[in-house]
């Protein structure tokens, strides 16, 4: 199976009220030290290929490359922030793909003007 690159984009709101020290700690040892750590972990592995968090700001984004939606699904919920995070994720194609559907639409383009058929229309 060809692996597959997703930018992955993930946000965190702000508690609705602010945590006190206890909370905060709590919530510090419990889901970000992991999350974070968990993500260290994915990019020594070669599962996060680039990324890091947002400059003054609270988010990371990552670019992932994995085997399958499944295996992308399974390594969010393996995060502790996870289901507290707005995410985005764009699957990823490949330069070298774009351009040979680029080169492909010029040479139909070119073949359509060559024959006069210039009312084809763009796929």
């Amino acid at each position: 199976m060809t692996p597959q690159d997703y930018l992955v984009e993930m946000n965190f709101t702000p508690f609705a009220t602010l945590l006190g020290p206890q909370e905060l700690l709590a919530f510090t040892e419990r889901m970000a030290l992991p999350t974070l750590e968990g993500l260290e972990k994915l990019a020594a592995s070669g599962r996060i290929l680039a990324g890091g968090t947002y400059l003054a700001a609270i988010g990371f984004t990552f670019i992932a490359r994995v085997n399958s939606p499944e295996e992308l699904d399974d390594m969010m919920g393996s995060l502790p922030l996870w289901p507290r995070a707005q995410t985005r994720i764009v699957a990823l194609g490949t330069f070298a793909r774009r351009a040979a559907g680029v080169r492909g639409m010029v040479e139909r383009l070119k073949a359509a003007d060559a024959s006069g058929d210039t009312a084809r229309k763009l796929p």
